[in-house]
């Protein structure tokens, strides 16, 4: 599938347009496009450089304080070839300005406009949010800006999860996550089915994005045929 078959309103949404919108979700950036910071309440400081790259060309946002004098070296790496990313010259070069310590790199993918699956995971509400206590803890202390959530409950508490990992005005990002003696049993795909119905019906696209070393999470893109419009890179 080339190009995009999507719709954002009435209007089709191309692959690289998609990757801005994510780029937008995962980052706060200035009025020159540089990212500053992590997309969250926490304010913590954005990576040193952002790569997303689609069939219809790559989206480059770099840190406030990256310098100038390297970005061209950057892009020119970037540009040599389209279908591979030379992480050993990106690392070489941006060593140069700051001593590497993560690296993250993964498939991007976007709900179809057709998407139809239905899930029994539940809502969690103010209401109800108690059942997060045992096995997600930190997400209680998130759960107002994380919104919306779901869950699967077994033994009266919640054992998959899945809500917002950031959001923007346009999209919002799936966070999945199961506990470790109830993973394997599909509960994970229910929960981001749930999640991504609702960000849907809140006129908001629903995008979800993984690493490549991350095989449960990819399973679950593939179990719920996603639509793939990228690759995303961010180096810290």
């Amino acid at each position: 599938m080339i190009g995009i078959l999507f719709k954002e309103g009435k209007e089709l949404v191309p692959d690289n347009e998609l990757m801005e919108m994510q780029t937008e979700v995962l980052f706060k950036t200035d009025s020159l496009g540089r990212i500053t910071e992590i997309n969250e309440p926490s304010n913590l400081p954005a990576p040193l450089f952002f790569l997303g790259r689609t069939k219809q060309g790559n989206r480059i946002h770099f840190n406030t304080y990256f310098p100038e004098s390297y970005k061209n070296k950057i892009i020119e790496v970037i540009n040599q070839d389209q279908t591979t990313i030379n992480l050993a010259k990106l690392i070489g070069i941006l060593n140069k300005v700051k001593t590497i310590s993560n690296l993250w790199v993964g498939p991007a993918y976007v709900f179809p406009e057709n998407f139809m699956m239905t899930s029994n995971a539940v809502k969690i509400t103010n209401e109800n949010k108690e059942l997060l206590e045992i096995g997600f803890p930190n997400l209680l202390e998130q759960f107002k800006w994380r919104q919306p959530f779901f869950a699967i409950i077994k033994d009266g508490r919640a054992v998959s999860v899945c809500c917002s990992a950031r959001k923007s005005t346009k999209a919002a990002e799936a966070s999945v996550e199961t506990m470790e003696a109830y993973q394997g049993q599909g509960y994970g795909t229910e929960t981001v089915i749930a999640w991504a119905n609702q960000v849907r019906k809140e006129g908001l696209l629903a995008l979800y994005s993984t690493a490549w070393d991350n095989f449960s999470s990819q399973a679950i893109a593939k179990k719920l045929n996603l639509y793939s419009y990228g690759i995303d890179l961010h180096i810290s």
